[in-house]
């Protein structure tokens, strides 16, 4: 006969143990000779990250011509993405100098803000592509549309959504009690690795998870995909090669970034788990989504832009002018 107290007590003996021990980290722990390789390898992708959209960040602060509602809205993103790889990386490289070990707390910390900035990510690219829209689609009330007020509620609204988006998963997850592991074989503490810790039902998790994906990515991508539809339609129907070019390169680099965006968290969360080989082929995605979209935003946004192009020749002139 079950001892449903004693049972009882053991589950909360196992969940209090979590919380006091925390858990492990294994990043690659599979590959013991080429730690230090690994190590300087993604210290040098994280560097570069930060100066790029650093620059990028500065470069639109310093030249007037670029204080336009779409770089606005790249200087947010830019921030985003500082933020992001800045949260993750610093632990993840810390995993290669046998640091694994990371509190209950802080593992929900990370979670949480990782959520939000991917919450914030994908509603600042819907953004984008509203500007992108108002600017191809309706070129004469662009200014009076997207005006300067309007530019800061909408980061505002999307900063403000971001943070509470997280809310109801977190609290179902922080009330799950971890006892059949404390290892999470992955880079960072994502909420797929850690309910395959979970002892406990995970039902009403998944059911919220789901409602979440329903209520705001699923109507974000709608848009994004309703926008680029109807300036696909305005650019076909320009009648010059070079003037449908000329519309399209407008766009092309923010299309760019949304397509590896989506593409990187359907194969994360959306892929069956039959479908991958094992656990390195989700790593190896999330590689992408933390470290290889932070560090290809700023470059897809100037080598295909001739605005900030010409904003960094501009730059470069006025240093040499003032140094002579």
């Amino acid at each position: 006969m079950i001892n449903v107290p004693y049972v009882f007590h053991l589950t909360r003996m196992m969940y209090e143990n979590t919380t006091l021990k925390g858990f492990i980290l294994l990043g690659f722990s599979e590959y013991p000779d080429f730690q230090v390789l690994l190590f300087f390898s993604f210290l040098i992708a994280y560097s570069l990250c930060i100066l790029e959209n650093i620059f990028l960040m500065v470069l639109v602060c310093l030249n007037s011509q670029l204080h336009t509602p779409m770089y606005f809205f790249l200087c947010n993103l830019s921030f985003l993405d500082i933020c992001l790889t800045t949260l993750i990386q610093p632990k993840f490289l810390l995993t290669f100098l046998n640091m694994r070990s990371i509190s209950f707390h802080e593992c929900m910390g990370q979670l949480y803000l990782y959520i939000a900035l991917q919450s914030l990510e994908y509603l600042l690219l819907t953004v984008m592509s509203y500007d992108r829209y108002v600017s191809i689609c309706n070129p004469l009330h662009y200014n009076l549309i997207l005006n300067n007020k309007v530019c800061v509620i909408l980061s505002a609204v999307t900063w403000l959504i971001s943070l509470i988006d997280p809310a109801p998963i977190m609290r179902l997850l922080t009330k799950l009690p971890f006892c059949k592991s404390h290892e999470i074989d992955h880079l960072f503490c994502d909420s797929v690795p850690l309910l395959n810790l979970s002892c406990g039902s995970i039902t009403t998790v998944g059911i919220t998870i789901l409602i979440e994906v329903l209520v705001l990515p699923v109507p974000a991508f709608s848009f994004t995909l309703y926008s680029y539809t109807s300036i696909i339609s305005v650019i076909l129907k320009i009648q010059s090669a070079k003037g449908r070019l000329k519309a399209f390169s407008t766009c092309s680099s923010h299309l760019t970034v949304v397509s590896m965006l989506y593409l990187t968290l359907t194969c994360i969360y959306f892929v069956p788990p039959s479908s991958n080989s094992s656990s390195n082929n989700s790593k190896t995605v999330s590689l992408l989504n933390i470290i290889l979209i932070p560090i290809l935003n700023p470059v897809l946004y100037s080598l295909r832009n001739k605005e900030v192009k010409n904003a960094f020749i501009k730059l470069k002139k006025h240093k040499r002018i003032s140094t002579n």
